[in-house]
């Protein structure tokens, strides 16, 4: 019997030996994708801009916004962006034709974060400073305008005094 159980525990043994050998040192589980949410539908994601524009036409008026209003503060930014919005929407015409029409600086400045993000308030959340359809404005510590105190006067922000079209 001691042959028998000898013979069986060698068995056993080996078997264990090949079956530890078999075993990988380290045991990785395979990586999987990550259970995510369903994404919302565009329409939630992205809303509808207030006026649509291109990227050429985005840097002109982020650069012309900050070369008029660089160092005036957040709302002086949004006023003189809503001032382009309102006569683009006033007039049917583009940027462009508005920066030209209206004689915005001819300089052109390299917008900091904060110009972005007032011409994005108004270009595409469409927020404003007032709700008067402001078009005009001037610097009077810089040059006098007896034309724009023609105009119907709105409001002073910063270093500019902003007007709506006389008689609207």
């Amino acid at each position: 019997m001691t042959k028998g159980f000898l013979t069986i525990a060698a068995v056993l043994a080996l078997v264990l030996l090949f079956a530890a050998a078999a075993v990988p040192e380290e045991i990785t589980i395979p990586e999987t994708e990550p259970i995510t949410a369903p994404e919302p539908t565009v329409s939630a994601q992205i809303p509808t801009a207030r006026y649509r524009l291109t990227a050429d036409e985005r840097e002109l008026i982020c650069e012309v916004v900050m070369a008029e209003s660089g160092i005036e503060p957040f709302d002086g930014k949004m006023a003189v962006s809503q001032c382009i919005l309102n006569a683009c929407e006033k007039t049917g015409k583009r940027p462009a034709e508005i920066v030209e029409e209206y004689g915005y600086t001819d300089r052109r400045v390299e917008p900091n974060a904060e110009t972005r993000e007032a011409v994005a308030a108004v270009f595409d959340a469409g927020e404003t400073v007032t709700d008067a359809k402001i078009l005009f404005f001037y610097a009077p510590v810089l040059v006098s305008s007896e034309w724009h105190e023609s105009q119907t006067y709105v409001c002073t922000i910063g270093g500019h005094r902003f007007f709506e079209e006389a008689g609207k």
